[in-house]
């Protein structure tokens, strides 16, 4: 029963297994590194702290791969092979999972004489290598060495024959990186060689001839933790997630937290990766100049062709601030220009209102010019009112002087002048002429 409860679920894995998308497995896409180990007898022969190079390097070596060995295809290639002054061989193709095969070919150690260093031979049949030179992904070199290039008899013509190799490696379009290992290098020779293919250190000397230098252009490695660091950072490097769509790391995630630095004209932002491209950049747009008092295209001129920045004020038509007057306002347009002037009082003609409309520091300037603000017959008020002109009686035969008589006779006591005596006359003139017609009739 247990066996079949068991075979059941096998078959039920293996099923959920076949309907699973496989896009995750096929994107994943390690870059391919190529170890090119030096195995010149200086390696054997050569110790640091009592154990021998050779011996220091397998055991970084196998450090690093075991690491890796699931995220960077790794291959081996070891010089000379087979011996003294021969090119290296590839012992073992770029892969992944290729660890234990690369221990195996490091389980004998060079021999104590006669082997010698052709770095450049063997870097020249890297690049020729069509396990590097059809690689889909990134390819690299990294040269593991303790010595110079050197065969016997040593030809000093021939010491930087490296530098060329690695312009040989970047056209087939591999990358090298340089490892120093122990104080007998040709400094001067690997930072040439670092600088050559881009991968120097930062804030290295490129003129250092002396090894174990700190500002070396290479990876100097003076003892076992130091090798280790280099072959580390160095796979750590070149098996980082890269903007392009696939799954680097081989981790199950595509292009995931990659950042970068972005511009514009405007200022510096940030940009992520999406999909293998880079997207999103938050510096500041370059925008289409406008009138703003801002240089939106950041191109150093601000509102060119603008007499006034859109949203801007101004006083306008007057600057009498007396009486009645006062400025009036000029606004910007978006065009940049001023438009009209609104609102400004100038000075006017006076009337009769309680203000000074003519701005002369005056109001209702009644006693010059009564006519002409209230009209015939009327004057302006200290309220700023119109009103009559008081009646005033004529001067002369018409306006008795103090002590004399109304109606200016000149007569003294009662009688019948004046406009009393006038119409007694006449009533009785009236009289008369009714008396007489009655007897006539």
């Amino acid at each position: 029963m247990r066996l079949a409860a068991v075979t059941a679920l096998s078959s039920l894995a293996l099923a959920a297994a076949a309907a699973a998308p496989a896009h995750a497995a096929d994107q994943c896409s390690p870059a391919r590194v190529m170890l090119v180990l030096d195995r010149s007898s200086s390696m054997q022969t050569g110790t640091i702290a009592g154990d021998t190079k050779w011996s220091i390097a397998v055991d970084a070596i196998n450090q690093v791969v075991t690491q890796f060995d699931t995220s960077l295809e790794m291959g081996l290639d070891v010089f000379p092979e087979p011996d003294q002054c021969s090119p290296g061989v590839v012992k073992v193709q770029p892969g992944l999972g290729n660890a234990s095969s690369i221990l195996s070919q490091l389980s004998e150690p060079p021999p104590n004489a006669g082997n010698w260093t052709p770095m450049a031979q063997t870097l020249q049949a890297v690049a020729t290598d069509t396990s590097m030179t059809t690689s889909p992904t990134p390819a690299y070199a990294v040269l593991i060495t303790d010595g110079w290039q050197w065969c016997d008899p040593y030809d000093s013509n021939t010491r930087f024959d490296p530098v060329d190799a690695v312009d040989t490696l970047e056209a087939a379009g591999i990358t090298t990186y340089v490892v120093g290992f122990g104080g007998a290098v040709d400094a001067l020779t690997l930072n040439m060689m670092s600088v050559e293919a881009g991968t120097a250190r930062p804030g290295c000397d490129p003129t250092g001839n002396a090894p174990g230098l700190t500002d070396a252009c290479y990876f100097s490695a003076q003892s076992p933790a130091e090798l280790v660091a280099a072959l580390t950072d160095i796979a750590v490097h070149v098996s980082a997630e890269i903007c392009d769509g696939l799954d680097n790391d081989c981790d199950g995630q595509v292009d995931e937290g990659l950042t970068q630095a972005c511009s514009t004209a405007c200022g510096a932002g940030t940009e992520s990766c999406a999909d293998g491209a880079w997207v999103g950049c938050d510096a500041p747009p370059v925008e289409t100049d406008i009138c703003d008092g801002v240089d939106n295209d950041c191109d150093g001129t601000t509102d060119p062709g603008c007499t006034c920045a859109a949203g801007d004020t101004q006083s306008c038509g007057t600057t009498n601030t007396t009486g009645a007057c006062h400025p009036g306002t000029q606004s910007c347009g978006s065009d940049g220009t001023w438009g009209p002037c609104e609102g400004a009082v100038t000075p006017g003609t006076e009337m009769c209102d309680g203000q000074d409309n003519d701005c002369d520091g005056q109001v209702d300037e009644s006693s010059d010019d009564t006519g002409n603000l209230c009209g015939p017959g009327y004057e302006c008020t200290d309220a700023g009112d119109c009103e009559p002109v008081p009646p005033q009686d004529p001067p002369g035969d018409d306006n008795p002087a103090d002590g004399e008589p109304a109606g200016g006779c000149g007569c003294q006591g009662s009688g019948t002048g004046g406009a009393a005596g006038s119409l007694f006359l006449l009533l009785a003139a009236v009289t008369m002429l009714v008396t007489r017609r009655r007897r006539r009739a």
